[in-house]
């Protein structure tokens, strides 16, 4: 069940500012100006991650696209993202521990893992055989 082959990094990935949520946006904001971002992912005002992401920041969704965009260094665009918001290292700690908190309140690890392996096309096998060691890597192997 592979549907949807574009993937952004996790919301708690830190990679782009040190900021969470940023690396995942950045990846949807460039998706989406190609056209690429399939249907089970929302950028800006659709999505309300990006909206509280955002605000935070206090960018516009149409601006951050169109920097995403031109930057396509996370490094570079981290670094143009700080200066920009002129937000302080406690800021951006709270913002993250803030962040951090709702994920684990609203994702149950099973379901996340759950969910991941559904867009990975890594569904388990119907049938209970599968439970026995080494026939779930098999199975994985030969599936491709």
């Amino acid at each position: 069940m592979n549907q949807n082959k574009f993937r952004p990094r996790g919301v708690l990935n830190q990679d782009v500012a040190g900021i969470c949520g940023v690396a995942r946006m950045t990846d949807k904001a460039r998706a989406a100006h190609n056209g690429k971002i399939g249907n089970y992912y929302r950028y800006g005002a659709d999505s309300k991650q990006d909206t509280e992401i955002l605000s935070f920041l206090g960018f516009s969704a149409d601006e951050f696209q169109e920097i995403a965009v031109k930057i396509d260094d996370d490094v570079k665009l981290g670094a143009w993202i700080l200066g920009k918001c002129e937000k302080s290292s406690e800021e951006v700690s709270e913002f993250n521990n803030k962040l951090k908190s709702q994920v684990k309140q609203i994702t149950p690890r099973s379901t996340f893992s759950n969910r991941r392996r559904q867009l990975a096309g890594d569904d388990e096998p119907p049938f209970p055989w599968w439970m026995a060691p080494g026939w779930w890597t098999l199975w994985k192997i030969f599936k491709r």
